[in-house]
């Protein structure tokens, strides 16, 4: 029973679904999935693969290879434990197929092992993101000795599992303080945002302080043998082909993980079964107000939406990077325009970069893509009410425009001041991020209609492994790359880029009108249909 209860789990992350017997759809879909992974993980890949490239000479040099494996070992924990603490929370503590699996004949332990396996999965996904570039930069500047080559592998798979026990730690205690507050969906995001925001100014920082680093390296040493205890004996390990601290390491991550598991095992069925103590609330008599039919159907959907926290992260984290990138255009302005003097193509006018730069931040909204699925098994009540489903369909690009355009407007305003560009190329520079939200936001929710999943336990599927989110999230992150690609390529020797930019526009004024009218027709006819 284990192992099928992992071959699902597996299955739900390679994005197959069991009720679909369409084999070139779900082929189809594991090639864009894999597509996406495969673009993510170059992108990660050069990004750290830079990163160790500027540590490893000079901690070479001064001797103190460790330090650099440190470093790396702490990168692996902060990004896993980010990536895996909400999912462990909500797949051991608050999944809702608890109840229905505990009813059947499965072992407790079969059930936790699988989430845990899932978990893992992803572990390992995010650990080599940073593992490969650190183990290739390593190995080709410095070498590796067989015994290390071992070593390294061998922390490679147990090295999750130590972040495992931590997350399922801080899992338990989030779970404890959210049966006890209100507004748990605003305290997972904020959350969130502040364990991203210092992952990446951490990761972005280190490059700054590798001077520091190198002059404190014997106080650093005394700071992570005291405070991590096993990254300092995996680095020792590493570094000497020390088998004593290698095994001290693996006893300091092994141990916890088997405690960890040993303790959730027992308890799984109150864990699991646990409902947050909701207070009564009594019942005041109030003038009973109404609402238009469209602001009512708004209303509905907004409060859908933000009902999950997973789900408004994933498919609107794009306004997060847009008020981050707010922020840094103001502070780094200075720096900003200086790179900026070095090519020669945006020397003379910023208008055209700000612009694909609004258009790059928005591209991560992806709320509409998923707005149909997200219905579910609660779709006939949505088709039972007594509304034209223009109204329905409009109300679902509505949430999307009131979430996204905002964030967008934010990020294009700071580019505008940052760089103090005139009156009508600030409306340009706005109006950019505005068209494009609403091309992506008809077009999720038209491939939304077109393939909705409707088969999901966990609403995070929808948004994460349904293929209109996976093909929203391909054409809108590489919309950018090709607008300036057809430019560079196309049109660079033949107009202006101001022109190719009202151009560009023009495209985007059609786009939106021929998929809203598609929206209006055959939208309508196709959600009548589902």
């Amino acid at each position: 029973m284990l192992k099928t209860l992992m071959k699902i789990r597996l299955q739900g992350i390679l994005l197959k679904q069991t009720k679909s017997s369409k084999k070139k759809n779900s082929l189809l879909k594991m090639v864009l999935f894999g597509l996406l992974l495969l673009y993510v993980g170059v992108v990660f890949s050069v990004l750290f693969g830079m990163l160790f490239s500027t540590l490893v000479e000079p901690f070479h040099l001064m001797g103190i290879d460790w330090l650099y494996f440190a470093l790396m070992a702490i990168i692996i924990i902060m990004l896993c434990f980010i990536g895996s603490v909400f999912l462990t929370h909500h797949e051991i503590y608050e999944a809702k197929d608890n109840e229905l699996l505990l009813s059947m004949p499965i072992k407790n332990r079969d059930i936790l092992l699988s989430r845990v396996f899932s978990i893992l999965v992803l572990n390992y996904i995010y650990e080599i993101l940073v593992a490969g570039p650190a183990f290739y930069v390593y190995i080709t500047t410095c070498g590796m000795s067989i015994v290390q080559i071992i070593m390294f592998i061998i922390m490679f798979i147990t090295l999750p599992l130590f972040v495992l026990a931590l997350s399922c730690l801080f899992g338990w205690i989030l779970a404890q303080i959210l049966t006890k507050v209100r507004m748990k969906n605003a305290i997972i995001i904020i959350l969130y945002i502040a364990f991203m925001g210092a992952y990446f100014y951490v990761v972005t920082s280190i490059e700054q302080y590798i001077g520091w680093l190198i002059a404190h390296g014997e106080t650093i040493a005394q700071a992570i043998e005291r405070g991590l205890f096993p990254l300092y004996h995996l680095s020792i390990a590493l570094q000497d082909e020390n088998m004593m601290s290698f095994l001290i390491y693996l006893l300091s991550v092994l141990i916890p993980f088997a405690i960890v598991i040993y303790i959730l095992s027992i308890r799984f069925v109150k864990l699991a079964t646990t409902k947050p103590i909701m207070k009564k609330v009594k019942y005041v008599a109030k003038p009973m107000k109404t609402n238009s039919i469209k602001k009512a159907l708004l209303k509905r959907e907004l409060k859908h939406f933000t009902s999950n926290a997973m789900v408004m992260l994933n498919g609107s984290v794009g306004i997060l990077f847009c008020i981050i990138g707010a922020i840094f255009m103001i502070i780094y302005k200075e720096d900003i325009q200086e790179f900026l003097i070095l090519l020669p193509l945006f020397s003379e006018d910023l208008t055209p970069l700000l612009c694909l730069a609004g258009i790059g931040v928005s591209s991560m909204n992806i709320i509409s893509a998923s707005s149909i699925s997200l219905e579910g098994n609660r779709l006939w009540i949505l088709k039972s009410l007594p509304v034209y489903t223009k109204d329905i369909i409009h109300s679902k690009i509505m949430l999307h425009l009131l979430f996204c355009v905002p964030g967008g407007v934010v990020f294009s305003l700071a580019s505008a001041y940052a760089f103090e560009t005139d009156l009508f190329a600030t409306l340009l520079i706005v109006l950019a991020p505005i068209l494009f939200t609403l091309f992506i936001d008809l077009l999720g929710l038209i491939l939304n209609l077109w393939k909705p999943k409707f088969d999901w336990v966990n609403e995070t599927v929808c948004v994460k492994q349904s293929m209109p989110v996976i093909l929203t999230m391909f054409i809108s992150m590489g919309f950018a790359f090709v607008i300036a690609l057809v430019y560079a390529f196309a049109f660079s020797d033949m107009i202006s880029m101001n022109l190719y930019m009202y151009m560009v526009f023009g495209v985007f004024i059609v786009m939106n009108i021929i998929l809203f009218c598609a929206l209006d027709t055959w939208g309508v006819k196709r959600f009548e249909e589902l």
